[in-house]
């Protein structure tokens, strides 16, 4: 076995248990369920040698069904219901919503607790410089008009070129800003 950080690698590098917690506990979880289930089984094994009528194994095999059923519904639903919020989320981060701020419940799977405080985080951070591009496009924009308004009143010429350096120097800083945007 190699062990890189939190990631656990068993095998020739194929990455079995690639992240071992949920895959452990998954793993543990069917145990215990075989476990419950052998249990049961053993049950009805002994109910059988006391009753003898030709409905009990069909009877048994209901009963085992239901119960993995339930137990197998009530697992996949600390997985699926936060899959379907996390997908949501992204649906609307897709489409420029960035107001959602996604929450998962307490007693959901914690990898995906993880990946959904990250999605927050991005949508923290997409707003965040939504807002200050917003602020500098603004800024930029009362910038124009003054620089109009110079040109409109025949300024010297001097300070019309200071101004539209000064506007250029913030168009650098607004493209830097996209630039890193678009990385994230």
């Amino acid at each position: 076995m190699q062990q890189t950080g939190k990631r656990v690698v068993l095998g020739r590098n194929k990455g079995y248990l690639s992240v071992a917690g949920p895959q452990y506990r998954f793993i543990i979880f069917l145990l215990i369920v075989l476990g419950v289930f052998t249990l049961l089984l053993k049950v009805f094994q002994k109910l059988a040698e006391f009753v003898d009528f030709p409905v009990f194994l069909p009877i048994a095999l209901v009963t085992l069904l239901v119960f993995i059923g339930i137990i197998g519904a009530a697992y996949s639903h600390t997985i699926v219901g936060p899959l379907l919020r996390i997908r949501r989320t992204l649906q609307q981060l897709a489409e420029g919503e960035m107001s959602m701020n996604l929450r998962l419940r307490e007693t959901d799977d914690p990898m995906l607790k993880e990946i959904a405080r990250e999605i927050s985080a991005l949508c923290e951070h997409s707003r965040n410089s939504s807002a200050v591009l917003r602020e500098s496009l603004r800024d930029l924009f009362k910038d124009v008009v003054v620089l109009q308004e110079m040109i409109r009143l025949d300024a010297p010429k001097s300070d019309i070129e200071k101004h539209l350096n000064e506007l250029h120097k913030r168009q650098d800083e607004m493209e830097k800003m996209i630039k890193s945007l678009c990385k994230v």
